[in-house]
């Protein structure tokens, strides 16, 4: 990599409440050597400007789906973190419900090798609460942190009763470990359903059963001192200001959206099976959106995350719910009239936000914020350049996005974790092709 010198850029770091308008990085061989406005260019280094250009720390993605192993022509490990890497994440977490879920020591060793070998950046490895994702019996949730959980997540369902649900929340406080939950009652979406016992056919999804699952799990917070709680892709209003109270009640509760809630809409809870826009929880109503906007500029909601959920090409008819898009992140959240007049924030619910909910755990994530003389982890864009998701830019295997084909502002342009630089935006920053 040699000697990079990134010039009067504006630094961004919420994890030591910096914002300059105008500063300048120094980095050699992936280390950050000097941080500072007007810094003298080195002999032999190169020079790179680009007006209006962002760095800050590299962004952690809380909620992404691998699928590798179990469902490789969905996504692969080495795809998605490649996308990851030019959406500005220099790690990802990945959640445990693959095939077959990882709710064993066996499992989570086997699959923390797969990542560590294809990964692009390091990924934190997500555990499952209850065996087979069923929300009966937990799984051994202190040998699985042993083995090196980050925190205990069943997303994808949510079967657990409120005790379960407690009994799990108190086990995770001794390991100080998070426990994240899909809030959706379950029982309430089988009676929306016709009564059907099979998830995968649960097309209509009320906002009730968003609330309901809150209620319950704030209700089995109460009951386990110590402990954190975190709620994955809040979606309603309702759910928001559920959020708000018992945060106003000092309960150690966290919650995230993905880009998608915050930027578009949908029939609130019941999509079609023609849809080509489904994703659960489903897509809201205008004023849903509105409210996921007002929680997170307020700090209500904590982080945005990606939920990225890649799936093979498919007519509507049969298309499985969920989006692939965590190379878009950034610039979906942007795309949001008067986002960039709040980009310190949404700067802070990449980086800053997810790390406080993983708590201890994220430790393993390169980039806690940006300081001279540490290896270099950092995120550089471009919030006023626009990209298009298309083959030639698109890195997942998963092209199931809603924002295919569409213009989007905001783009990477390099993104270094631990030292590395893991992406190159060649076409925007053509003095570092090849280093």
């Amino acid at each position: 990599m040699s000697q990079i010198l990134l010039q009067a850029v504006r630094l961004i770091d919420p994890f030591n409440g910096v914002d300059l308008e105008e500063c300048d990085l120094l980095l050699e061989d992936g280390v950050l050597e000097k941080v500072g406005a007007g810094l003298k260019l080195p002999k032999g280094a190169t020079a790179v400007r680009r007006e209006g250009s962002v760095v800050a720390p590299s962004f952690l993605d809380l909620h992404c789906h691998l699928r590798e192993p179990g469902q490789p022509w969905k996504e692969r490990i080495a795809r998605a973190t490649a996308a990851a890497a030019a959406g500005g994440f220099g790690a990802v977490c990945a959640m445990a419900n693959l095939t077959p879920p990882v709710d064993t020591v066996e499992r989570l060793r086997r699959i923390q090798r797969h990542n560590k070998t294809w990964g692009r950046v390091p990924v934190l490895q997500f555990a499952a609460c209850t065996k087979d994702l069923e929300g009966g019996e937990l799984a051994n949730l202190e040998a699985l942190a042993r083995a090196g959980a980050v925190g205990f997540s069943d997303d994808g369902r949510h079967g657990m009763s409120e005790d379960r649900l407690a009994e799990a929340l108190r086990r995770a406080a001794e390991l100080e470990l998070v426990v994240a939950i899909h809030p959706e009652d379950e029982a309430l979406l089988m009676l929306a359903n016709r009564s059907s016992r099979d998830p995968s056919q649960w097309r209509v999804r009320p906002p009730g059963a968003e609330l309901s699952a809150i209620e319950k799990a704030i209700s089995a917070l109460r009951d386990s001192p110590g402990a954190r709680l975190h709620l994955q892709h809040v979606s309603t209003a309702g759910g928001v200001d559920l959020v708000r109270r018992a945060k106003q009640e000092g309960l150690p509760l966290t919650a995230e959206v993905t880009p998608h809630h915050l930027m578009l809409t949908g029939a609130s809870g019941d999509a079609g099976p023609a849809d080509p826009a489904r994703c659960n929880p489903p897509l809201r109503t205008e004023a849903d959106r509105m409210a996921l906007w007002e929680a997170l500029l307020e700090g209500t909601i904590d982080a945005i995350a990606s939920d990225h959920a890649p799936h093979e090409a498919a007519p509507p008819s049969e298309r499985s719910p969920g989006f692939s898009g965590i190379q878009l992140v950034l610039s979906a959240v942007l795309g949001q009239g008067g986002a960039l007049s709040h980009l310190s924030r949404v700067v802070e619910t990449l980086t800053a936000g997810p790390r406080r909910v993983l708590g201890p755990a994220g430790a393993g994530a390169p980039g806690d914020g940006i300081r001279s003389g540490e290896a270099a982890s950092l995120t550089w864009f471009d919030p006023n350049q626009s990209w298009t998701p298309s083959p030639q830019s698109w890195l997942s295997l998963g092209t199931n996005t809603p924002f295919w084909g569409e213009p989007l502002k905001g783009t990477v342009l390099a993104t270094f974790a631990g030292g590395r630089m893991v992406h190159l935006n060649r076409e925007l920053v053509p003095e570092l092709d090849g280093d």
